[in-house]
């Protein structure tokens, strides 16, 4: 064998290379498909107030979710009701089979809100998260479809 050698490179040097259709059940669906994020955007009276964010795997039906509200309409049940709105619109519209979730293991107060509308905690990543001088686990949290129908 001989030596190896590497360059640095970025996403874009990849396309040289055709994946066979036999090596696809091995690769996460993103580095075959390039879906386009859905992005929900919530409004209050004419202001933005927060959004849900959908990254899509195509193939298997899912998605990973980001969502924000802005600070001033925190702790007033308008997450929840944006959460819910747009967990309808993802297995209702988007006919998606699940919902994952990465969620910082200091953020109880999303933790709570993931599991009170039917997300179960499905594992972590150890020491993933470096915040305040210190290392967090992140918890991986999913919802199917069926599951949240009972919500």
């Amino acid at each position: 064998m001989g030596e190896l050698i590497y360059k640095t490179s970025n996403d874009d040097a990849l396309q040289k290379f055709k994946i066979d259709s036999d090596d696809i059940p091995y690769f996460s669906e993103q580095k075959i498909t390039r879906a386009q994020p859905v992005v929900l955007v919530f409004s209050l009276k004419d202001e933005d107030i927060g959004f849900v964010k959908f990254d899509l795997r195509v193939f298997n039906r899912n998605a990973y979710i980001t969502y924000y509200v802005v600070p001033k309409y925190r702790g007033q049940g308008y997450g929840k009701a944006m959460l819910k709105k747009a967990i309808e619109f993802a297995f209702g519209e988007m006919n998606l089979h699940r919902l994952t979730a990465e969620v910082y293991a200091y953020n109880e107060k999303s933790i709570r809100l993931l599991e009170s509308l039917g997300f179960v905690r499905e594992g972590l990543i150890r020491e993933a998260k470096f915040h305040d001088n210190k290392y967090w686990d992140i918890l991986i949290m999913g919802v199917l479809k069926e599951e949240a129908r009972r919500k």
